[in-house]
């Protein structure tokens, strides 16, 4: 049975959702998925294997065996095509399918013949990206490889999902951490003021040994706790580093993913920081889904030789800390009847500078998630003149 186009769209947008919902930072996945990868190889005897997700606007290779590729535009993408069913998509030449048979990668003397695809289909049912096999030759694999090759799959999917979990555990342990940490710095104190009356006591002559020796009992219980505390405030910094930003590790992120692709299309891409709120740490949930959307749709939208730029700061107002995100770039703006349909699934033509297809997916997502965060998000555009997206978002002490 056909799909309609809303329903194609539709579905579309619940698949970039949930693979937006994982909150990854894809530039950290390589080392953790190694072995899965490299096995993957292995067992089919191919020259190169490559864990992709695939959002609404590029493949990211997070984690690949033999091939120095980090992200690619979706348009020059073969596993697009490999989420589109819950089936094994295999290719043993490439040259002779009409889908790719023009590709620089396929036409060169020494490209691609051969891939071998496996849906990454989280428990939810949306296929967030594939596990890819490819090879300079021509060739097939056995069905019981591709069998073991789903079995990878699927322990790969697990542990994306299991680092989903975790880090939603984390977020309500968050909360009962700030009571954790409140009391630990209302027990220093009385803790300190016993460890000084224990140690001024036994300076001074007793003339009971049972009373020094209670003394002894309260300095050395005291320690004990008071080292407790000092390692519940060690343990709060440590997790501060792994989910808390400041402006120029979010900076170092957002660069990390997004000069390439910009560099790619003669993009001038800036970001920008207020070094004087620096210092401040703030959770990092969603940030780099919301802000990497906002940039990536820049890309696509802003023509060779344009700008993007990308204004990071933290302000206080009515005695409360906010993050404050602009992405302001010169590309075509957003025609006035989609601004006010931000919120619809709409269809409507949507296509890059450089003809690059999409969905125009991306601003309906990033409302939610800001919404999600109890943020506020404000655009101005005008078309032919470029667009200027500000998030706001409140910051708990």
């Amino acid at each position: 049975m056909m799909r309609t186009d809303a329903e194609h769209k539709q579905r579309e947008y619940e698949r970039i959702k949930r693979l937006s919902e994982f909150d990854l930072d894809y530039g950290n996945f390589n080392e953790e998925l190694k072995s899965l990868v490299e096995l993957a190889a292995h067992i089919t005897g191919t020259k190169i294997s490559l864990i992709n997700l695939i959002d609404q606007h590029s493949q990211w290779s997070v984690s690949r065996y033999n091939l120095d590729v980090f992200q690619m535009d979706l348009e020059s993408s073969i596993c697009q095509y490999t989420i589109q069913s819950d089936h094994v998509m295999e290719i043993p030449h490439l040259g002779r399918d009409e889908r790719f048979s023009d590709r620089p990668f396929v036409k060169a003397d020494d490209g691609f013949r051969y891939y071998l695809g496996i849906p990454l289909k989280v428990k939810t049912g949306e296929n967030i990206g594939a596990l890819c096999v490819m090879d300079y030759q021509e060739k097939s694999v056995s069905e019981e490889k591709k069998k073991l090759l789903r079995y990878i799959a699927n322990e790969i999917v697990e542990k994306l999902e299991n680092k989903l979990k975790m880090d939603e555990l984390q977020e309500a342990l968050d909360k009962a951490r700030v009571q954790r940490n409140q009391l630990a710095h209302d027990v220093r104190g009385p803790v300190g003021g016993i460890l000084g009356l224990a140690a001024s006591t036994e300076n001074t002559p007793l003339e009971e040994e049972e009373f020094r020796q209670y003394m002894e009992m309260i300095k050395a219980s005291a320690g004990k706790l008071l080292e407790l505390t000092d390692d519940i405030l060690e343990r709060q910094k440590t997790l501060q580093q792994e989910n808390y930003f400041n402006l120029s590790k979010f900076k170092q992120h957002l660069g990390s993913l997004y000069e390439i692709p910009a560099r790619n299309k003669d993009i001038k891409l800036e970001i920008v920081l207020n070094k004087e709120e620096d210092h401040q740490k703030f959770p990092r949930r969603k940030l780099l889904p919301i802000v990497g959307n906002l940039v990536a749709n820049a890309i696509k939208f802003t023509p060779s030789r344009g700008t993007i730029r990308v204004e990071l700061d933290i302000l206080a107002k009515d005695g409360k800390r906010n993050l404050m995100i602009t992405v302001s770039d010169s590309g075509k703006g957003i025609p006035k009847e989609r601004l006010e349909n931000i919120k619809k699934l709409a269809c409507f033509e949507d296509h890059g500078t450089d003809y690059e297809k999409g969905y125009g997916l991306g601003l309906q997502l990033v409302t939610e998630m800001v919404e999600d965060i109890h943020g506020t998000l404000h655009i101005d555009s005008e078309e032919g003149k470029g667009t200027s997206v500000c998030i706001v978002v409140p910051l708990k002490d």
